[in-house]
């Protein structure tokens, strides 16, 4: 009696022989979708399909059974036919009455490694790996928010590892034995998908991009330890501040009188307004630094600089003394202007 046949799981997947987990996985899902038999009601090919791509995955996203599979590789015909001899005692190799395994690359006898590598089309279910995915989430802060820190509680949804099946889709009896149909907890995907509230503290002076780690708060796995969930902050556009590193940049109008005689502007900052002092004949588009007013430190760095940039304005509701007094100031410093 032969084993069972050689199959490329690889080809079955659409995938290369060195295709990473996220490869397989992606590659899997993709394909359970369009086959899955609530899709497909009725369809034997495609019911078929579903299975055939199930059993792929199930070896290509196991570390050990796929390193067990790459390893036997296309002489997986002749070392299962030659481990069904062994086990009728036919002694393939001179073996006696008693029969015994055959051996390959050091993993063990051939039916090990076929109870480890087939368990499910075998019949005993593999379960998925204990602790569950990682998961990344972004978030959305405000720049008041990133500057000072804020507690929020988030609704994420993970895809856990279903507990009925142990991640491999189908149904078991008891034993462990798979009863050749998709479990009716995950449909045969293997993962349950299901809403959280996670409370997460944002700590003060975080960047765009950064990623927040909160342990334990990511996918179940199939004993119920859970990987961990990785914030992406992103940060709303300011409409007054702009933000480079840890420095902020604000636009501070100037009347023209104060930047030519020198004196003082109220000049916004992430803490309410303060008086900021202007130097004689300071230049529309001058930046006037304001030193530790910026992004506060964070992560071994110092609080950054409030640069405020100079925009000087000219008056548009001139009475006529004003106009009588700016057309003195234009004869003395010789400029030609409307009369």
């Amino acid at each position: 009696m032969n084993g069972p046949d050689y199959k490329d799981y690889y080809k079955i997947l659409g995938v290369s022989k060195n295709a990473d987990p996220k490869e397989i996985k992606s590659a899997y899902r993709k394909l359970a979708r369009k086959y899955h038999p609530d899709v497909n009601p009725g369809d034997k090919s495609a019911e078929s399909k579903f299975k055939e791509i199930s059993e792929a995955y199930e070896i290509l996203s196991d570390p050990e059974k796929r390193a067990q599979y790459d390893a036997i590789g296309e002489q997986w015909r002749q070392y299962s036919q030659a481990g069904s001899r062994a086990r009728a005692g036919a002694g393939p190799f001179g073996g006696g009455p008693g029969g015994f395994e055959v051996e390959f690359g050091g993993a063990g006898g051939l039916q090990d490694i076929l109870e480890s590598l087939f368990g499910g089309m075998r019949g005993r279910s593999a379960r998925a790996p204990a602790r569950g995915e990682d998961i990344e989430y972004g978030i959305d802060l405000t720049l008041e928010e990133a500057a000072r820190g804020v507690r929020r509680s988030l609704t994420v949804r993970t895809e856990d590892v279903c507990t009925r099946c142990a991640g491999t889709g189908m149904q078991s009896d008891s034993r462990g034995f798979n009863l050749n149909a998709a479990c009716s907890e995950c449909r045969g995907t293997g993962r349950v998908s299901r809403p959280r509230q996670v409370e997460v503290t944002i700590p003060a002076g975080v960047a765009e991009g950064q990623r927040i780690r909160l342990a334990g708060q990511g996918a179940a796995g199939a004993d119920g330890k859970r990987g961990d969930l990785y914030l992406l902050v992103r940060v709303k556009p300011h409409p007054a501040f702009h933000r480079e590193g840890r420095d902020l940049y604000v636009d501070v109008p100037v009347p023209f009188t104060v930047a030519a005689l020198g004196g003082e502007a109220d000049v916004r900052t992430l803490d309410g307004d303060r008086v900021l002092a202007i130097p004689p004949g300071v230049q529309s588009g001058q930046k006037l630094r304001i030193a530790g007013a910026g992004m506060p430190a964070a992560r071994g760095k110092p609080a950054g600089d409030l640069y405020a940039r100079v925009k000087v304005t000219v008056p548009k509701d001139l009475s006529a003394r004003e106009r009588e007094l700016l057309r003195d100031l234009a004869r003395i410093r010789g400029h030609r202007v409307k009369a």
